[in-house]
């Protein structure tokens, strides 16, 4: 196994299969808490969303862009996946090993290395607890988390407004004018006005009498109009919910120390 850069700058790196076909990038690194050497590395691909194909870091040829491993695309497909913020128990590392056709050693580690593996390089995990030894001097780095609250805004309907309309019916009432003809009928002196032909003959004369009525008719016109519009306010209200806080507690001889 060959390795060139501290474990922090593996990520991002190119993974290559053992045709030479690029399967995806590390985003994840695994070191044995005990001998302190990289053990296993993640690889994301598109193949499962959220987890990360577990690959032994023995047998890799790492470089400064990408890692060579020997294996195929359909093999890590199918190899054990987790999450990049898992801690990998014996039994996980096992099932790891066991899947890649290799033995997990206990020889140096509860959580060591295959057999006949062996790492070149130290490192510090940066995703889990690590121990560092230094004589009878232990240094170990708990991280330390907290939640924060995310508040953000969906619309809803608060109500509704219908506007319609209704139509009244009334009576009303227009004075007009009526006009009609009336009959006079008058005697008049009719010296030297000529006898007619048909003097002394039976006649009728009819004469039309006319006179007016009413005729009602109905024109709509527009009185006015009503217009409808939205409009926004703002207004600020608290919202609460429970965050979670991690906190270190030491217990020595009794006493607390936080």
């Amino acid at each position: 196994m060959t390795i060139g850069q501290a474990p922090e700058e593996l990520f991002g790196h190119e993974v290559i299969d053992s045709s030479g076909k690029k399967i995806g990038t590390v985003d994840g690194v695994w070191i044995d808490d005990a001998t302190n050497k990289l053990e296993f590395f993640g690889v994301k691909t598109g193949w499962l969303a959220g987890k990360t194909h577990i690959i032994p870091a023995e047998n890799a040829q790492i470089g400064n862009h990408g890692i060579q491993v020997p294996y195929s695309e359909d093999h890590i497909k199918n190899a054990p996946s987790f999450s990049t913020n898992s801690e990998l128990s014996p039994d996980d590392e096992s099932t790891i090993y066991g899947y890649y056709g290799m033995q997990r050693s206990t020889d140096t580690s509860p959580t060591g290395y295959a057999d006949g593996g062996s790492g070149d390089s130290e490192y510090t995990d940066t995703t889990s607890n690590q121990y560092t030894g230094a004589g009878n001097q232990q240094e170990i780095n708990v991280p330390v988390s907290e939640e924060e609250l995310q508040v953000g805004t969906r619309q809803v309907e608060a109500g509704r407004v219908r506007v319609r309309k209704v139509v009244h019916t009334e009576q009303q009432q227009v004075p007009v004018e009526l006009r009609r003809e009336e009959i006079q009928v008058e005697r008049v002196d009719g010296t030297g006005t000529d006898v007619p032909d048909n003097a002394f003959q039976e006649q009728a004369v009819e004469v039309p009498i006319m006179r007016e009525e009413p005729v009602v008719a109905k024109e709509a016109h527009t009185t006015g109009q009503v217009r409808v519009s939205k409009g926004v306010e703002t207004e600020t209200r608290p919202v609460s919910g429970d965050i979670r806080r991690e906190e270190v507690e030491v217990d020595r001889d009794g006493e607390d120390f936080s």
